[in-house]
């Protein structure tokens, strides 16, 4: 370390009465806007998924009820006499 970053450190340390727990200290306006931001982002990601959703489900149309012949279960011959 520098002697720079050393004095860099102990300007940034809060008074000694307070444990150092390094970062910073966003104000109320700053937490409410990453907030704001946070759902804004969880809003998107969820519209995202649901267009994705929806593209697929109508790109498979009514081909994603039918099952292929070699996916049918099997029917028990029948038994003759």
């Amino acid at each position: 370390m520098t002697l720079a970053s050393e004095t860099m450190d102990e300007l940034r340390k809060p008074p000694t009465d307070e444990p150092w727990q390094g970062g910073i200290r966003l104000n109320e306006e700053q937490l409410r806007a990453r907030r704001t931001r946070s759902i804004a982002i969880a809003l998107a990601l969820g519209a995202f998924v649901a267009v994705i959703f929806a593209v697929t489900i109508v790109r498979l149309g009514s081909a994603a009820l039918q099952r292929p012949i070699y996916m049918q279960p099997v029917q028990p011959a029948q038994r003759t006499k």
